[in-house]
């Protein structure tokens, strides 16, 4: 299976939402750095209303299942090659082809060497 569309999909969903969701809210930030680092903070409150709320909401919780199902996609098309015909035959491909690749460089290496020392 490929993740590539829904992987694409899920990306373009969660930002257009948390770009909803920060550009129509009103809020503060801190962020206060120390030493230990366990002492360090970081505070959000932001406040998104209407329509925007809605929007920005759906979209991100969209793009976290669309994000869900590219990893599954992902996963699965890593074992499913491995059973089928279709993954048999590009295995056996990519087998035949480097097996010819190698006679082809032993080939052009005896040529090699037969032009570097010619026979009387």
């Amino acid at each position: 299976m490929k993740s590539d569309g829904p992987l694409i999909l899920a990306v373009l969903s969660l930002v257009a939402g948390l770009t909803i969701i920060f550009v129509y809210g009103v809020g503060t930030a801190a962020f206060n750095a120390a030493y230990p680092v366990s002492a360090a903070s970081l505070q959000m409150s932001i406040s998104t209303t209407g329509p925007a709320a809605i929007g920005g909401l759906g979209l991100t919780a969209l793009g976290l299942l669309l994000m869900i199902w590219a990893l599954l996609c992902a996963i699965v098309g890593q074992f499913v090659s491995f059973g089928t015909e279709r993954g048999r035959a590009d295995r056996m491909d990519r087998r035949e082809q480097k097996r010819l690749d190698r006679e082809e460089r032993v080939l052009e290496r005896e040529d090699r060497l037969r032009a570097s020392f010619p026979r009387n």
